[in-house]
């Protein structure tokens, strides 16, 4: 049998994709899963869905299709009612007319009697119940199959449900020092350090390969911070340009391309070097961090994992010139730093208006990559994992 491509337009399969990309959506928890609850009703081909959270020992409504928009909030106790029974006995339980069970427990406002028709299945989290998923229709009860299919329906929605509850948990807010540059919502991307770089190249094509792609990122620089009347912004500019032509540099970064460590020996090179040749000044060291910035974007920019794309918050111990020029020519949405930023990194992040908060004690024990980050430039506020009441405050100062 030949294999078989399922494109676009198999309701079920399109549905279950789309139910697990929603899996991931930020925003208020109602929102998403209301929308996990259409996809639902479209798969099993019912009137309504429902999904119910365990919130403090009761259950309530944060997600619905088929009833009014005040039905979300509804609460039952855990045991109360037939969805109250799934949670507790953390089974399926289905029924052909629910109004007529012992244990219906009728919530008047829902007008669920136009809908006898009942199944429910727990949501299940290491051994315990996090919520319900009920099925309802006005006719024909659910077969073994249906039951079935609503209990797979449920994976994605435990998993959205846990991504909360975990997000919750590592929620943060740090206070910074802000630069301006107005609030931002991304993802972050973390720059690293040079000590914690590994990257290697198996052929010189390979190191031409970035720098040609860092000679693009300057070249976007130049467009977007040219016209800056700050004399700092424009000297960055020609010294990155510099570096990246210096055909010693290439030919030491080859001869270190062969080790995983080597980014981190050319750093450790430049570092030693004014002080070997008796050469160290204020003027001398900028350029030494500069060459270390260079070996850590080089590192970043080899790395198909990075998370330093477009949209991203770019997040690294200090920043520097390079770094600044680099995240605005990449559409970075706002770079913060645990520690400091150089004034020229200062200077460049108000040419490109990217918000910059640096002082942020805490940030790396807080923010992974990837995790969702708020960002104040102006009042250097940073937020972990942000409530959806503030992500939806953010939005509109946007």
């Amino acid at each position: 049998m030949p294999v078989q491509v399922h494109h676009r337009g198999d309701r079920g399969v399109d549905g279950i994709l789309r139910l697990i990309e929603l899996a991931s959506h930020d925003g208020p928890i109602e929102t998403m899963l209301t929308a996990m609850c259409e996809q639902v009703a479209a798969i099993a081909d019912v009137d309504v869905t429902s999904i119910y959270v365990c919130e403090d020992d009761a259950l309530v409504m944060r997600g619905n299709h088929g009833f009014g928009a005040a039905a979300l909030g509804t609460t039952l106790g855990v045991g109360e009612g037939i969805t109250g029974m799934v949670a507790e006995c953390m089974r399926p339980i289905s029924a052909a007319r629910a109004e007529q069970e012992a244990s219906f427990k009728p919530v008047p406002a829902l007008g669920e009697d136009r809908f006898p028709v009942f199944v429910g299945v727990p949501l299940i989290s290491g051994g315990a119940s996090i919520g319900v998923l009920v099925m309802q229709r006005a006719k024909r009860p659910f077969d073994v199959d249906e039951v079935t299919l609503a209990t797979a329906l449920g994976a994605p929605i435990t998993l959205a449900i846990e991504r909360r509850r975990a997000s919750a948990i590592r929620a943060a807010r740090l206070e910074g020092r802000g630069h301006g540059g107005g609030v931002v919502l991304g993802r972050a991307g973390v720059v690293p350090t040079s000590t914690a770089m590994t990257w290697h190249a198996s052929s010189p094509n390979d190191l031409d390969r970035v720098l040609a792609r860092l000679r693009d990122d300057l070249s976007r620089a130049v467009k977007k911070l040219g016209e800056s009347d700050d004399d700092r912004v424009g000297s960055a500019l020609d010294r990155f340009a510099l570096v990246l032509s210096d055909a010693r540099l290439r030919e030491r970064l080859l001869e270190a391309a062969a080790e995983p460590t080597g980014l981190r020996a050319v750093a450790k090179d430049y570092a030693r070097a004014p002080y070997r040749l008796g050469t160290a000044s204020e003027s001398a060291s900028d350029g030494v961090v500069e060459i270390e910035e260079l070996c850590v974007l080089i590192g970043v920019t080899s790395d198909a994992r990075a998370q330093t794309r477009p949209g991203a918050i770019w997040i690294a111990d200090r920043v520097g010139a390079f770094v600044a020029l680099v995240a605005a020519a990449r559409g970075a949405s706002a770079l913060l730093a645990c520690t400091t930023a150089s004034p020229t990194a200062i200077a460049i992040a108000t040419a490109a208006r990217l918000p910059l908060v640096t002082d942020v004690a805490g940030l790396f024990s807080w923010a992974r990559p990837g995790d969702l980050l708020a960002a104040d430039g102006t009042t250097g506020i940073v937020l972990v994992h942000p409530a959806p009441s503030d992500i939806e405050r953010l939005r509109r100062e946007r």
